[in-house]
């Protein structure tokens, strides 16, 4: 199951990444076409971010400034996204995709599923083999008439060449090699580039149309367009699939040959002898087969001549759209990147390993197929045996992961039911009855380690914690100068320790025909409760935020209460209010909320704040015994 989840999650980030992709080579487009008056130069930059944007997905942008955050924060807000974006921008990936949380399929469907991604992955290998190797044996064949090429160091050629260098500021002269082939001029290499130079093309042109041929490589020299080519030859080997990524890469080499077209037309070149030169290169040699050679032919050749000819201007765009323009490149991967780190990812924990978790010596788990919401809590945490009768899942992953505390059952305060998150419809649905017995009696702590090795071992139940950030109620001072209220007094370690050796206080008897008995003083270090009652003696401050969330038919605490009183050591209180469910209020009674701040001079407040969730990895039906 966790492998299938696995390649579910990856191939629904592939499709996210090429949909995103898509998207943005469509915007690309749109800029092009705004730029058409522009020189080709920019059109060119324009499309090698698209192309760029293929080997960038955004996740892992997002991902990067999220891991590298300067913040210390200790959760990522936990809300629902706008719908479009979610919708537009990530089409494949969902909530349940983001929580790694497995749904029921059928058996045919599970096993096409199986399959279907390696199949995916085979073929997508097959290729990217194809390509690469075809990329490869264009090379070599193009590294083998540069290695049996003639350097030349003097002659007609080289005297334009180091002409040309002289008049652009060339920084160093560029190695100049004969052939015999019939492959164009162009550049090879990308850390020690030559100009390939076929020898019967002195034959055919001019001085002045040489110069031009030899200003064309040199411009594709110091722009860089080898480099270019061979970062669009990688991604058209990843993505070799997509159709846009040939069409882009079609633009980039148009739009480089304009951009030196542009560039040596600028220079002072004779138009008719510059595309005079073109044509004879054209007619009588071969265009290199590899895009990272930059030679002189490529693109449409009609169409190039047309603007040789014809193109008087080109315009150039001001400082400030220049600088909007690059700003929209950088902003395009810093701001994922911003984001990120803007929100850095919700802190994570593992559970403890089942093995290493102590086990029940007998397990009995059946299916209970009675109508009905099913039984409340998680189970009966019984001396020798845990019992769950007529229990969701879900109930019984609260207890099992229940938050240390002394007010819940056993010392445990179950987790709430917004706090396990994730797993299929029937883990709140499907009933169960368990059975599990240990050896002797066992503390509650470690019986809710072994329900959870039980949860693991026969339902298959792989979770983990996350901080997320809930609707949680403070419980803090109410008075400006800290005081406490007429109902809450500290109580000293003497006075629990003589209420210790005195023995715990009678219990309040019922009188024939009376009320029933109010609740009496609990045992030093204990909260009891009651209808419209907490009585404490020796509690600190956090059991009382503990009470407040255990009983919530008393109290209607539905969320996490936490404890920002500041107050250290032990108290004692007795707490009156009006309880949640009360048919009929006594109107002598407050509002829990009016009570602590009256009597204890607390108050209660509604916000939200990081809180452990459990998270739902992978889980399965159990099979009964």
């Amino acid at each position: 199951m966790t492998s299938f989840v696995s390649t579910q999650e990856l191939l629904a980030m592939m499709g996210d990444h090429l949909w995103q992709s898509t998207l943005f080579a469509a915007a690309v487009v749109a800029v092009a076409m705004l730029l058409k008056r522009h020189s080709a130069a920019l059109r060119y930059w324009v499309w090698f971010v698209a192309s760029a944007k293929f080997l960038v997905p955004i996740a892992a942008l997002v991902a990067i400034g999220g891991y590298s955050s300067w913040r210390s924060v200790d959760v990522v807000p936990y809300r629902e996204g706008p719908v479009l974006i979610d919708t537009v921008g990530q089409p494949f990936t969902g909530e349940s995709i983001a929580l790694r949380t497995p749904r029921p399929r059928a058996a045919a469907d599970t096993t096409v599923m199986n399959w279907l991604p390696t199949a995916l992955f085979a073929l997508w290998a097959a290729g990217a083999v194809f390509f690469l190797l075809r990329s490869l044996l264009h090379w070599y064949r193009i590294h083998t008439i540069a290695r049996d090429a003639v350097p030349m160091t003097e002659g007609r050629e080289v005297e334009i060449l180091r002409a040309v260098e002289r008049a652009v500021g060339s920084a160093a002269p560029l190695p100049l090699r004969c052939t015999d082939s019939f492959l164009e001029p162009g550049i090879f290499g990308i850390v020690r580039p030559v100009l390939l130079w076929p020898r019967a093309i002195g034959e055919r042109l001019t001085d002045e149309q040489l110069q031009a041929v030899v200003a064309h490589e040199l411009c594709h020299l110091r722009r860089g367009d080898n480099r270019a080519a061979l970062f669009h030859l990688v991604v058209q080997t990843v993505f070799w699939f997509h159709p846009l990524v040939w069409w882009i890469g079609a633009q980039l080499i148009t739009e480089r040959e304009r951009a030196c077209d542009e560039e040596v037309i600028r220079r002072g070149s004779e138009r008719e002898a510059y595309a005079e030169s073109i044509l004879k290169t054209c007619q009588f040699f071969v265009e290199s087969p590899l895009a990272c050679v930059s030679g002189v032919t490529g693109s449409d050749l009609k169409k190039r001549i047309e603007e040789i000819m014809t193109k008087d201007t080109v315009s150039t765009p001001g400082a400030l759209k220049r600088a909007l323009l690059a700003a929209a490149g950088v902003i395009v991967f810093i701001a994922p990147v911003a984001v990120g780190a803007l929100n850095p990812p919700p802190q994570t924990r593992d559970v403890a390993a089942p093995g290493t978790l102590p086990a029940f010596e007998e397990v009995s788990v059946r299916p209970n197929v009675s109508s009905g919401p099913g039984g409340r809590g998680g189970g009966q945490m019984q001396p020798g045996r845990f019992v769950a009768t007529n229990l969701t899942l879900k109930n019984i992953i609260r207890r099992a992961y229940a938050v240390p505390g002394s007010t819940g059952p056993s010392g445990g305060i179950d987790l709430l039911e917004q706090q396990v998150v994730g797993g299929p419809e029937w883990v709140a649905t499907d009933k169960f009855d368990i059975v599990a017995t240990t050896p002797g009696q066992t503390p509650g702590a470690e019986m809710r380690l072994m329900i959870q090795r039980m949860l693991a071992e026969r339902f298959k139940l792989t979770p983990h914690w996350e901080k997320r950030e809930l609707p949680v109620y403070v419980l803090s001072m109410a008075r400006g100068d800290g005081s406490l209220g007429p109902g809450l007094r500290r109580t000293s370690d003497e006075e629990c320790q003589k209420a210790k050796a005195a023995g715990p206080p009678p219990m309040p008897q019922a009188q024939p025909g009376g009320p029933p008995p109010q609740l009496g003083l609990p045992n030093c270090g204990a909260i009891s409760f009651g209808p419209g009652q907490l009585i404490a003696r020796g509690a600190p401050m956090e059991w009382l935020a503990q009470a407040l969330v255990n009983v919530p038919v008393i109290t209607g605490i539905d969320r996490p209460v936490l404890d920002r009183t500041g107050l250290k050591g032990n108290f004692g209180f007795e707490l009156k209010f009006t309880p949640a469910q009360a048919v009929n209020p006594d109107p002598d009674r407050p509002h829990l909320v009016t009570a602590l701040t009256e009597q204890l001079g607390l108050k209660l407040e509604a916000t939200q704040a990081a809180v452990d969730v459990l998270v739902i990895d992978s889980v399965e039906r159990p099979t009964a015994n």
